[in-house]
């Protein structure tokens, strides 16, 4: 059994071995997430390559070296190697850093989750690197599901949450939290919210709804 975690890894060191498509695109992730990703692998494709012109992202074109996976915040083995992706698992176990080493769970610490994005929503599904093909298919018919005004919905359950604590502060946490489930699990009040967001009219409905409560 796994226990499931968001990490932030912004403006942390990512350590990536391969230079595959592989690890092309867990680079392109990490970049996303804010990363400092080094790149470790002989031999660099062409589009891994054209991420160096992100400044984030460090090519050291040779094969991984013992000491390579130092001061790193996770480190991940992308190479179809089992011996090399071994020898980094026993580097960055010793060093008490998270390991993954992609489509090996022997020689893993973590798995990377099959996972989608609407905004500020993020959507992960794992098999505990049993199946990922089973963990895409999952995601897949999870994503076909969600709502397409989800990240209207979510920036307007932001602000929501932020008003309730600064504008309404005899309620309690749980009566804040009463609010916000209040309004996620009624779609009638989630298009209301929505349209109160855009047009700034989201303190009366919150005056509208603590009204209704009395």
């Amino acid at each position: 059994m796994v226990y499931p975690i968001m990490y932030r890894i912004k403006g942390k060191r990512v350590v990536v071995i391969g230079g595959g498509e592989v690890a092309c695109r867990k680079v392109k992730d990490l970049i996303t997430a804010g990363a400092i990703v080094t790149v470790i692998a002989p031999h660099i494709g062409e589009d891994l390559s054209a991420l160096t012109n992100d400044h984030s992202v460090t090519i050291v074109q040779r094969l991984y070296q013992k000491g390579d996976c130092k001061g790193a915040a996770l480190v991940f083995s992308a190479t179809n190697n089992t011996e090399i992706n071994q020898q980094v698992f026993y580097e960055a176990s010793e060093l008490n850093i998270p390991i993954n080493a992609v489509d090996d769970p022997d020689n893993s610490t973590f798995y990377v989750p099959s996972f989608f994005t609407r905004g500020k929503l993020l959507v992960a599904v794992s098999t505990g690197g049993a199946s990922p093909a089973m963990a895409a298919k999952v995601r897949r018919i999870i994503e076909g599901v969600i709502p397409q005004d989800i990240e209207k919905a979510l920036d307007a359950l932001t602000a929501i949450r932020k008003l309730l604590k600064e504008d309404f502060p005899h309620l309690n946490s749980n009566e804040r939290s009463t609010v916000l489930k209040t309004i996620a699990n009624d779609e009638h009040l989630i298009a209301r919210a929505i349209a109160s967001y855009n047009n700034n009219t989201l303190h009366e409905l919150l005056n509208e709804l603590m009204a209704n409560k009395k």
